[in-house]
């Protein structure tokens, strides 16, 4: 039976057993979604939350802004409303790991720290070594709500890359009463999600807990194949006296075929819709064969494949223009326990285990590598272990007018990198979403390691009714280590980066309904092992930084005012952020050969702007809510290519925008909801000397949906429709998925575009 059929039928099955429950279950008319379970708390909240109370620039996403994105949505896109934000994805979910690209006042995405619940995730890049992406971490329709901080991080999250600011994602908490949850979603491309969770409610030995499931499936927009995720989340809560243990353990099974690079080149010949060649086997193995005729001709030697030629087959003039295939998988299994426990009534302390173990691939057709009988194609893959175990201690102490928070996070994460070759043939095809076995080839085979030992100590200090200092600081230590045992480049060695003294201080200060806040904050990017990092070069090259390369650090000043104005609330927020040492590593060559890298630090970065925030409440189910943001972001200093001089100094840094405007109507009366928004993104750099460039767009996605009343045949019964980009615009979404460059004569295939109009409906069943 076809998987999507298959799917569809479950999905009917599930609807009909739920509709068996009790109909006094069922939220009544005019509750905001599920008023009857234990995270309606969530449900009721604003959809933004402007951070009342934080000396930092900060804001909280609640559930509903996730609720209303097409079911299947990263997280990262109810995110994505809040200003300083930006946000581009190849697909129309945010959840095509490869081709989306967060950042923030400028940093990057793998310069922000990301937690669920407390348990690092890393720098969620997709070349996995210390963490995992957001949207296999937990199912998205579990996430109670997000807390985004733009400018500094806080000092007490579990992170060694946040830079800038950070996301810290909170899960649902199990329901206290019996209740449960289906939804079936059905779009264009083949588009099916799938999802179901159960609440126990609170059982006689205080013990709750909650089960659900996810199996999502959608055809890409374009090309060949489909994305897919299969997830299951569980987590139960139990009360020991005054004391709260909660556990949790989530898996995750993530296969995405890739959408293809693009370049200007490419771009102006053959267009947005250039994607991988499959299931075309016979012009991937051409264009394969007339790249090594060309290169036999140059060399003057006999051509290999006479037959093929040495002019490559319209519209295609590089072997690099396209490939056959490409795609990942990734297996991951996340979990953690928490005590909570009130020491007396003044100190409260908490624990926290966890454990990730993470199994991944990801390959591509390449002509670079042929396969042992000579068939002009192999699949190369690079392929990612990841066994982290950590431990959080944290403990608060309320001593008059002071809040005292102390805490120490340690982590090892063993990791490993390897890159091998699979034969292909005319009758042999490998999957690339499948872990393949049988490698014909290995370039490298490593073991990665990562020790993390962090502090923090924070004091809150009530000075008046009206005034709150906060400060305090924290110290980290990082250990990065490689052990090759088998390849080229052939590298082993040890590298750290420490600073015990990161400081931030900050206050706020209430004049009525309104608060204005300040913070200095000054935070360190640890390396990474990774062969982004220290250890992309060669053994010399390796040697010849490890003991002058000096880790990222960034020192920011924001300040601002957060109003109450009655209907209208929001934030102005102003901010100065000093970038240093930044990290360049200087490539050469086309993204699929491969070739080894040297880290260099490359000066620094100065970015300022000026964000707003605003929600008007026009009445109780309307709400208007906006954001714009100005951000200067420019290099400070030219950079030295290992012998080339690249003009730098005063260019606006890669894909960072200068301006974004977004805007949005959202109406909720209980039983009939929607929502209508507009983002604009302006023009971004491509290339670190901002030769080549992308232009700005301006995307809408709408929602509507409708609530059977609780004394209907249907009740507990919803219905909703998304669509996402309703004018179809074609535009450049994610930049440097195959790396930046320095100048247009260097510029590689780094573009992906952004996904076409697509329209997803929904049916939910609560009880």
């Amino acid at each position: 039976m076809d998987p999507k059929t298959l799917l569809l039928a479950s999905a009917s099955f599930m609807m009909a057993i739920s509709a068996s429950a009790s109909a006094q279950t069922v939220a009544p008319v005019g509750a905001p979604i599920d008023a009857s379970t234990a995270s309606a708390a969530d449900d009721d909240s604003e959809i933004v939350v402007y951070g009342n109370g934080k000396v930092r620039q900060e804001q909280t996403v609640s559930r509903k802004a996730i609720e209303i994105l097409p079911p299947g949505s990263s997280p990262l896109k109810a995110v994505a409303r809040l200003p300083g934000v930006a946000l581009q994805s190849s697909d129309p979910f945010g959840s095509y790991e490869l081709g989306t690209r967060l950042s923030v006042r400028g940093f990057n995405q793998s310069q922000m720290g990301y937690t669920l619940d407390g348990v690092p995730l890393g720098d969620m890049f997709y070349n996995g070594h210390n963490g995992l992406h957001v949207s296999r971490a937990i199912a998205a329709e579990n996430i109670a709500r997000v807390d985004v901080s733009q400018g500094a991080g806080s000092l007490g999250i579990a992170s060694t890359s946040n830079l800038g600011g950070n996301l810290e994602f909170v899960s649902r908490a199990p329901s206290a009463v019996p209740s449960g949850e289906v939804a079936l979603t059905y779009g264009m491309y083949d588009t099916v999600h799938l999802y179901g969770r159960l609440d126990s409610g609170e059982l006689p030995t205080g013990t709750k807990l909650s089960i659900s499931g996810v199996v999502h499936d959608a055809s890409k927009w374009k090309g060949f194949g489909s994305q897919s995720d299969a997830k299951v989340n569980g987590k139960i809560v139990q009360a020991i006296g005054s004391a709260t243990l909660a556990g949790w353990l989530n898996y995750s099974l993530h296969k995405e075929r890739n959408y293809a690079d693009l370049s200007p080149a490419t771009l102006d010949r053959i267009g947005y819709d250039l994607d991988f060649l499959r299931p075309d086997y016979a012009t991937a193995i051409l264009l394969s064969q007339v790249s090594a005729n060309q290169t036999a001709r140059a060399a003057n030697r006999a051509l290999p494949f006479p037959s093929a030629g040495t002019a490559f087959p319209a519209p295609y003039t590089n072997v690099n223009d396209t490939y056959y295939d490409s795609g990942g998988i990734r297996r991951d299994w996340l979990g953690a326990l928490t005590l909570d426990v009130p020491v007396s009534d003044w100190l409260d302390t908490t624990a926290t285990y966890y454990h990730h173990y993470d199994k991944g691939s990801g390959g591509i057709y390449t002509p670079a590598v042929f396969s042992p009988d000579g068939f002009p194609l192999s699949v190369r893959t690079t392929e990612y272990g990841i066994k982290r175990d950590g431990g959080i201690a944290k403990a608060s102490a309320r001593l008059g007018a002071h809040t005292i928070q102390l805490g120490f996070w340690h982590e090892d994460n063993r990791a490993s990198t390897d890159r091998n070759y699979y034969a292909a043939s005319l009758t042999n095809r490998p999957d690339v979403t499948a872990f393949l076995t049988d490698a014909f080839r290995s370039d490298f085979l490593t073991d990665l390691t990562t020790v993390t030992n962090q502090y923090f100590v924070s004091d809150s200090w009530q000075v008046l009714d009206a005034l709150t200092v906060a400060g305090g600081f924290k110290g980290t230590r990082v250990s990065n280590g490689i052990t090759t045992t088998f390849g080229t480049p052939f590298i082993n060695g040890r590298i750290a980066a420490k600073d015990w003294f990161q400081p931030q201080v900050g206050a706020t200060y209430r004049i009525g309904r309104q608060e204005l806040f300040a913070n200095y904050a000054e935070n360190m990017r640890a390396f990474i092992s990774s062969f982004r990092g220290p250890f992309g070069t060669t053994q010399a090259g390796f040697e010849a930084i490890r003991d002058t390369l000096k880790p990222e650090t960034s020192r920011m000043i924001e300040g601002g005012w957060r109003f109450d104005l009655g209907q209208l609330r929001g934030v102005v927020a102003g901010y100065d952020v000093k970038f240093k040492n930044r990290l360049l590593a200087a490539f050469s060559g086309a993204n699929i050969l491969g070739n080894p890298s040297i880290l260099q630090n490359v000066g620094s970065v100065t970015s300022r702007g000026v964000e707003v925030g605003a929600t008007y409440q026009l009445a109780r189910p309307l709400a208007l809510i906006a954001s714009y943001s100005y951000n200067d972001s420019t290099y400070d200093d030219d950079t030295i290519n290992g012998t080339a001089f690249v003009a730098t100094k005063g260019v606006r840094t890669v894909d960072t925008p200068a301006h974004l405007a977004k805007g949005e109507i959202n109406y909720d009366d209980g039983m009939f909801f929607g929502n209508v928004a507009g983002a604009y993104t302006s023009r971004r750099n491509v290339t670190y000397t901002g030769d080549v460039t992308v232009g700005g767009y301006t995307l809408f996605d709408a929602a509507i949906g409708y609530r059977f009343p609780a004394d209907s045949t249907f009740a507990g019964v919803e219905i909703q429709v998304n669509a996402v980009n309703l004018t179809d615009e074609r535009y450049i979404a994610a930049l440097g998925s195959g790396q930046f460059f320095n100048t247009a004569s260097s510029l590689n295939n780094t573009l992906q575009a952004g996904s076409p109009r697509q329209v997803f409906g929904t049916v939910r069943r609560r009880f």
